[in-house]
């Protein structure tokens, strides 16, 4: 068990100062608690941990350091001479009671690190957004008890004069209560705190589904656009997902052509897990045609160029990568929306929607495709997909073919 103190750099206060904290670190857990005081980090020896010679109240600051250190490392000898069990949490719980390791920011950079660690990049980016919020809204050393009905509504309030949409709001609270649900699982807080419980969370609200018209799907399909340059790779991206059951982003930048078998696409779905399957139709093969020559065929190759498993290895630059493309594919996208003259915002979600909506306009089952592709649930498509058999798939998906 190391114990020692700290200045807490992750947190600027409003002052410029950073919280002082006591470290609790046993093998790779790190637990962190307040001194309730701060230090600027011109004053502060990083490397003894302790204030430097010129801070006007260096004498106080050792001391308080010293009793705090040495309360700790007395009940680490206690429960180590009882053969009580011991960690960070235990022995921190055991000298501050209730009020053990309840300071927001701490707790959130840890469980950011674990996300980052466990190659889950874009909940910790959630939670980062999160974090970098809530810090701008407060600059003080944020306590789980300082959040309640008050902090909520002020919060609320502070986020829609800065002009954030309905939704992003809303996704700002679930955020924050899922990071309150998992403080309580670690036990750091009781399992009765809840500050949301008579306070009344903004709920996203269903976006308008987007979708466009065959004719219009056409009009993109026909524009003549430079090869290999940004537009022609996104709509052959748009093409590709409309004629290929719907597939997302995501899933066709990890496509490879292993996936690719007897005129059939067999991949498993990143979002669930669950095995999609849908036969290639004739525009969709002649795309894959088109990108065949272009990778350096093996049949765990990506098939479209958005990643290169030779240079984005890590979740990290994966994850990095495609957003990248992401962001250049929706820019394209609208130049070409654009040049065919379609008044639309067009995105990679039109494409999913135009799917569902053209099988429903073309009389295909209402409950089996708009609802599963509405994406009002994520298991929607899910749930689609699990129970339409391949061949009524195969069936439906003729549609995409007819003229209007």
């Amino acid at each position: 068990m190391r114990i020692a103190a700290i200045l807490y750099k992750s947190n600027k206060l409003a002052n410029g100062e950073y919280p002082l904290m006591i470290r609790v670190a046993h093998k790779k857990t790190k637990k962190l608690v307040s001194l309730g005081i701060s230090c600027h980090a011109s004053l502060w020896n990083a490397d003894k941990n302790e204030p430097k010679r010129n801070h006007p109240h260096k004498k106080r600051i050792e001391e308080l350091i010293a009793r705090k250190i040495a309360q700790y490392h007395n009940k680490y000898l206690e429960l180590a001479e009882e053969n009580k069990p011991f960690s960070p949490e235990a022995l921190i719980k055991a000298i501050e009671g209730s009020k053990a390791a309840t300071h927001l920011f701490p707790f959130l950079d840890e469980l950011i690190g674990r996300l980052m660690k466990s190659g889950k990049i874009s909940t910790a980016d959630t939670y980062k957004t999160n974090r970098n919020t809530l810090r701008q809204f407060t600059s003080k050393q944020l306590l789980f008890t300082d959040i309640d009905h008050r902090f909520l509504s002020k919060y609320e309030s502070y986020l829609r004069e800065r002009g954030l949409a309905h939704n992003t709001i809303a996704d700002r609270f679930t955020t924050l209560a899922t990071i309150i649900n998992k403080a309580i699982q670690e036990q750091l807080l009781h399992k009765d705190y809840n500050p949301f419980k008579d306070f009344k969370s903004p709920k996203r609200t269903a976006t308008q589904k987007r979708a466009i018209s065959k004719r219009d799907v056409k009009k993109i399909e026909r524009l003549s656009v430079a090869p290999e340059s940004n537009l022609y790779n996104a709509q052959q991206y748009f093409l590709f997902s409309y004629y290929g059951s719907g597939i997302n982003f995501r899933d066709m930048a990890f496509l490879k052509w292993s996936d690719i078998e007897k005129g059939r696409v067999s991949y498993t779905r990143a979002k669930t897990g669950n095995l999609i399957q849908f036969k290639l139709l004739a525009p969709a093969k002649a795309i894959l045609d088109h990108y065949r020559p272009k990778t350096p065929y093996s049949k765990e190759d990506y098939i479209f160029p958005m990643l290169d498993k030779r240079v984005h290895r890590t979740p990290v630059e994966i994850h990095r990568q495609l957003k990248k493309v992401l962001n250049r594919f929706n820019k394209s996208l609208k130049e070409l929306a654009n040049l065919a003259g379609i008044n639309v915002n067009l995105t990679t979600y039109v494409a999913r929607h135009t799917y569902a909506t053209v099988l429903k306009m073309s009389e295909v089952d209402a409950d089996k495709i708009s609802e599963a592709m509405g994406h009002a649930n994520p298991r929607i498509t899910q749930i689609y997909l699990e129970n339409f058999a391949n061949e009524l798939i195969d069936e439906t998906d003729r549609h995409l073919l007819l003229d209007d």
